[in-house]
């Protein structure tokens, strides 16, 4: 997305937040400094720019349930890229990878002020957002999806739900629904509920598919398809479009993308199905090492796979999975196989790979 406003708009104070429930706080009660100078550096001195870095400190005493939950959110914490990070590492390697992570990958969680008053300043490369307010300072209950989400999420998610992607059709809950982001991701997902999951697989307030869509149940469907195939498939397996796959580095140069749709072996513990759509994700095994000043930084490399189980956000009703058996079980180029692998990549990924089906006779179709 463009840079979103002028420079003035993404900055100048509304006059209507000084008459809001906010703005008669006074502005140094949340952001401190000095109101007794008229002097702009003394003025500024003892600033705290994003008061809701500390949420409770900043918001929790009008808003206690929400900052004490949120306060170990996945967003604010960032704990699922921290998960990931000391897999790789191992706990010898992670008080020197630490400061990587903190440097580098938490800088991506969010407070907030940054989802309810600020535009994520995520500017990495095109398509930039380059932060500022969202309405002159207001506090926005419910802050528009493409802006919030779509600023920290639009290198893949965002760009696949909408069909920004030349190629990939929008997603059909997008398309046709014109469901936005907090339709299944509700704000009792985002604010969290007060445990500490390890990553958003383990968020017990996830959406899942039948929470709208119950009849599609094992068991309960009307559809044959859905009844045979129970729980070993993910849905995603039938009615996920192609996901955006990143190769190579993404803490350095050489990372590339490209769109695959492979269907492989679930390794998370926190899905129940056996098979489900894949991602690659952009790991080598220095990946880190310039920024921890180690070399093989990442001694369990092998020990992780880079085809991860993916949450596509290219659903689609009918798909050529969807329609026929044949889709499947006489397409073995859809499943992820030894030849598919980099020979440079983990060793981990050989638990990934399956056989395709066994092809349908006539008499079983």
């Amino acid at each position: 997305m463009p840079p979103s406003g002028a420079p003035y708009e993404r900055k100048l104070v509304s006059p209507a937040f000084l008459t809001s429930t906010h703005g008669q706080l006074g502005c140094t009660t949340c952001h401190a400094g000095q109101p007794q100078t008229l002097d702009l550096r003394a003025a500024h001195q003892g600033l705290v720019a994003r008061p809701s870095a500390q949420p409770q400190k900043a918001c929790g005493d009008c808003h206690a349930e929400i900052t004490a939950t949120f306060a170990r959110s996945l967003h604010f914490t960032a704990r699922g890229m921290e998960a990931g990070l000391r897999a790789l590492v191992g706990t010898v390697r992670w008080a020197p990878s630490r400061h990587a992570f903190q440097g580098a990958c938490q800088s991506c969680h969010a407070t907030c002020g940054d989802c309810h008053v600020s535009k994520p300043p995520y500017k990495p490369q095109p398509p930039t957002v380059l932060g500022g307010f969202l309405d002159g300072h207001r506090f926005v209950k419910s802050p528009p999806t493409e802006v919030t989400c779509g600023g920290c999420h639009s290198g893949r998610v965002a760009a696949e739900f909408t069909g920004a992607y030349e190629g990939f059709p929008a997603d059909v809950h997008f398309a046709k629904a014109k469901m936005t982001c907090t339709s299944c991701h509700t704000a009792a997902q985002m604010h969290g509920d007060g445990s500490a999951p390890p990553n958003r697989r383990a968020v017990t307030t996830k959406p899942s598919c039948l929470d709208c869509h119950p009849t599609a149940a094992p068991g309960q469907s009307r559809l044959r398809a859905h009844n045979i195939h129970g729980t070993k498939l993910a849905c995603a397996v039938c009615h996920g479009g192609p996901v955006r796959s990143c190769f190579g580095c993404h803490a350095g140069e050489g990372a590339t993308s490209r769109p695959t749709l492979k269907i492989g072996r679930n390794t998370d513990p926190n899905i129940t199905h056996v098979y489900t759509l894949l991602r690659h994700v952009p790991t080598t095994p220095e990946m880190i090492d310039r920024l921890t000043g180690l070399s093989g930084t990442l001694v369990n490399f092998d020990r992780v796979p880079t085809w991860k189980p993916a949450t596509p956000h290219t659903i689609q009703r009918v798909t050529a999975r969807s329609r026929t058996c044949d889709g499947c079980h006489n397409n073995p180029n859809l499943f992820l196989r030894l030849g598919d692998l980099d020979p440079r990549g983990p060793q981990a990924n050989g638990r990934v790979v399956t056989a395709p089906p066994r092809p349908r006779s006539p008499t079983t179709r």
